[in-house]
């Protein structure tokens, strides 16, 4: 049986104390408040990927996921003590695009107890536009990156996409949410990858600049070239 409401106020039943005063873009700040601060810089959209990945080794390493290190995955040689950019000899997109050059921006690492990553960027001189070669290594030393990697370039609900590649690592995929001109790798407890961007902006005059056409089955017989290389050196 559902009973009469009961009022708000008056001798028996005294008013609710005010609660905090709402906020947020349809409601100003009180008189005297602080105005609230600027909006954070946005980030590229690998660092915001490579965040939630710090973000969940740290609940890892607090103790949420509690694994046997006799029990740990085999890592099949692959080291964290050796950068992608300066052991990667791109010589097969240095002899078709041009040659290996200095560091693009500064690198990303992270190193947790259940996950590694390094994430770099360096230029290819070319003319008459520069070339951009982003390099991701992701080494997984507790969980199997294979069902969610398999999964992701696969499924074209998952955005990755790409057409499979045989002759590199245990699952290869050229193209797909990267771009035309990237790779993509699992081999074992790693996930590695090589994207090629042209910068195609003239920072001087302000305006894009015409980028010559690359043909699309060299780029990518030497992105598979260089990457066979990488893992190599990023090996013991």
């Amino acid at each position: 049986m559902i009973s009469e409401p009961e009022l708000v106020g008056g001798p028996d039943f005294p008013a609710p104390t005010p609660g905090p005063a709402l906020t947020g873009p349809l409601y100003p700040p009180p008189p005297g408040a602080t105005p609230p601060g600027p909006p954070p810089r946005t980030r590229r959209p690998w660092l915001w990927a490579l965040g939630g990945a710090v973000a969940a080794s740290a609940l890892w390493a607090g103790g949420l996921v509690a694994y046997d290190g006799d029990d740990r995955p085999d890592l099949g040689g692959y080291r964290t003590d050796r950068n992608p950019c300066e052991v990667a000899k791109l010589e097969g997109l240095g002899s078709a695009i041009g040659p290996k050059g200095s560091a693009a921006e500064e690198p990303l690492k992270a190193d947790h107890p259940a996950l590694f990553e390094w994430h770099c960027a360096l230029t290819l001189a070319a003319k008459p536009v520069p070339y951009t070669l982003r390099i991701g290594y992701t080494l997984h030393r507790v969980t199997d990156p294979g069902p969610e990697f398999e999964a992701r370039m696969a499924d074209p609900q998952l955005s990755d996409g790409g057409d499979r590649v045989a002759g590199v690592g245990e699952i290869a995929y050229l193209g797909g949410a990267l771009g035309d001109d990237s790779l993509r790798v699992l081999d074992g407890q790693a996930v590695l990858s090589l994207t090629l961007e042209a910068d195609n902006w003239d920072e001087e005059k302000e305006q894009p600049i015409e980028v010559p056409e690359l043909d699309p089955a060299a780029v990518h017989t030497y992105l598979v070239e260089d990457m066979q290389q990488l893992m190599k050196a990023l090996k013991s």
